[in-house]
């Protein structure tokens, strides 16, 4: 599933910085790898969660890479499917579900 890392994502920085890579050994992680997803609908009735992320908790997202988080840990990198995301999102694996 190795898909090119966008020129916005190289030319930014942000790809180096957070070590995006198109693979992962973390099975929780390597499931969500090439798949759309969606945050868990009981974070969506949380007030604290939708201020915290905004609108685009509504949104599909398909996850492309595996990535460091701020605090050093991997996560996910997922792109909203409604529009051209280049730059995509973190998500936390343990926010969404596979959207079937």
């Amino acid at each position: 599933m190795a898909k090119k890392l966008h020129s916005d994502l190289v030319n930014s920085g942000l790809a180096g910085m957070y070590q995006m890579r198109p693979i992962t050994n973390d099975p929780n992680l390597a499931k969500f790898l090439g798949k759309k997803v969606k945050y868990k609908k009981e974070l969506l009735a949380d007030p604290d969660f939708v201020n915290s992320h905004g609108t685009v908790i509504q949104e599909t997202f398909l996850v492309s890479y595996v990535q460091k988080d701020y605090y050093g840990n991997d996560v996910l990198r997922g792109f909203i499917t409604s529009w051209n995301d280049t730059f995509g999102s973190c998500l936390n694996p343990s926010e969404i579900e596979i959207v079937n």
